[in-house]
């Protein structure tokens, strides 16, 4: 366990900053080694990228939006197509719910955008180079080498970070303090190694983009970017350069790479800007002034992205609760992009809130005819199925969709309301166990585990399932809170 918590403090001091209010004990970090391991298997990387994915999301830093989540994916596998590298586990793409400009990789695949990331950036290749420099950190499996090099240190500096968060945990300048004196020690320690690593992801991203038909030449002009904005306007450095350090050098020689690798044919799909417009409607603070600032670009057509603008306005009148003038909009949309899932979604959703509930549910089965299966879709209309109270078919459509696992624990939570509507305890206590533990709640999955086995009318086959996935849980619990 020590040495995992290491590798991601070595790697991840700025995001354990943003989320100062984690202790000590809420990092639930499975016990998936010895001291005596010189390597993480890949494994053993999975299990522990998953456990912080868990804390993250107790923690409400993980956006579980469908939409969002389903595109930062597309993006990532569109680029890892490109990859020839023989490790190359499963990976998953989520949005961080955090408006710094940053992103981090886990180790297993698990790569976290900042929603402040995605709004920095200002086209799609600026935000796939920086997928792509993620993917590169764990396809080359950095996390395992960290850990091989810094063994040494470990236990010194494991139990400065732990007291470093405690503090913080507790507020004022003493845990500030402490954490920037960790962060600073670290940064020392692994300085040339983090360079190798930061050039060795920046020359694998680069390639990986331009065979994915991205601008490679993004990378290295977004990089400089962010450093020559942060510089210019004396504000603090973003976190994304504090564990991406850049230089003159670094940077001129990824734009050298680039050069020679830029693809003749460079298109940025229009779902970028689309999903970046719903980041920016969604997350402003002052819903009326964004949506007169939609409607001001509109009228004076001051974008290029119309269709990403109109449907931002979209989304902000639906948050005034302009239903009609927003239906108008979206009709709009769908005129010229009938089977754009953003669109369709969208339309249902304005629908229900309108109190036009057929509707609503005729867009969602239309949608589903030709996206089957879609997450997102699935998402709303189960949501609509079950404030309507049909949970038998609320029931049939998740357990044909969760035959392949969800990481979004909602779908869990509605499966859960939807079998204790229909009677069938042993069934929600099961579903809401998924949920429980997929949020890092583990002792309450435990518990619902529990509650289940106790139903005498379950039988053999589930018993045994239900006693398998208790086991499981267990595991993931570590020592110290058992």
């Amino acid at each position: 366990m020590q040495k995992i918590a290491l590798i991601l403090a070595l790697t991840f001091t700025s995001l354990l900053c943003n989320t100062s209010y984690l202790t000590a004990a809420e990092l639930d970090l499975p016990d998936i080694g010895d001291s005596a391991a010189a390597l993480l298997t890949p494994a053993q990387e999975q299990r522990t990228g998953a456990a912080v994915v868990r804390n993250l999301r107790r923690a409400g830093l993980i956006v579980d939006d469908p939409l969002l989540t389903d595109y930062l994916n597309q993006l990532g596998y569109r680029l890892l197509a490109q990859n020839t590298g023989s490790h190359q586990p499963q990976f998953h793409f989520f949005l961080v719910n955090d408006k710094s400009i940053n992103a981090f990789a886990l180790p297993g695949g698990f790569i976290g955008i900042n929603y402040g990331l995605f709004l920095a950036s200002e086209s799609e290749s600026e935000l796939a180079s920086v997928v792509a420099h993620e993917i590169a950190h764990v396809t080359q499996r950095h996390y395992a080498r960290a850990y091989d090099i810094g063994s040494q240190n470990e236990l010194p500096m494991l139990a400065a970070l732990i007291a470093a968060i405690v503090l913080a945990s507790q507020g004022g300048e003493l845990g500030e303090a402490a954490i920037a004196t960790v962060a600073g020690a670290s940064a020392r320690n692994q300085i040339n190694f983090t360079r190798q690593n930061e050039e060795e992801a920046d020359r694998i991203g680069i390639s990986m983009l331009a065979r994915a038909g991205f601008d490679p030449e993004k990378m290295a002009n977004f990089f400089e970017k962010l450093d020559k904005e942060s510089r210019g306007y004396g504000i603090e450095i973003p976190e994304f350069l504090r564990t991406h350090p850049v230089n003159t050098s670094r940077i001129a020689d990824a734009r050298s790479r680039a050069h020679q690798l830029k693809p003749a044919d460079i298109k940025d799909d229009m779902g970028y800007q689309i999903m970046r417009h719903r980041i920016q409607a969604l997350a402003s603070s002052e819903k009326n002034r964004t949506a007169a600032q939609y409607r001001f670009d509109l009228q004076e057509q001051n974008t290029r992205q119309d269709k990403a603008t109109r449907y931002g306005y979209a989304l902000s009148l639906i948050r005034q609760e302009k239903y009609a003038e927003a239906k108008k909009e979206i009709k709009q949309l769908l005129d010229t992009d009938p089977h754009r899932i953003a669109f369709l979604l969208a339309k249902a959703d304005v629908d229900a809130r309108a109190g036009h509930t057929a509707q609503a549910l005729a867009t969602y089965e239309k949608a589903l005819g030709i996206y089957p299966s879609n997450s997102a879709i699935t998402h709303d209309y189960v949501e609509l199925l079950l404030k309507e109270g049909r949970y038998k078919q609320t029931e049939t459509v998740l357990t044909q969709f969760l035959k392949t696992p969800a990481d979004n624990p909602t779908f869990y939570r509605f499966l859960a309301q939807a079998r204790a509507k229909l009677g069938n305890q042993t069934g929600s206590h099961e579903a809401m166990s998924e949920y429980y533990y997929q949020i890092g709640q583990f002792h309450q999955a435990i518990e619902q585990i529990d509650l289940a086995l106790k139903d005498k009318q379950a039988d053999f086959y589930t018993t045994s399932r239900l006693e398998a996935r208790l086991a499981l849980i267990k595991e993931e619990i570590p020592k110290n809170q058992n």
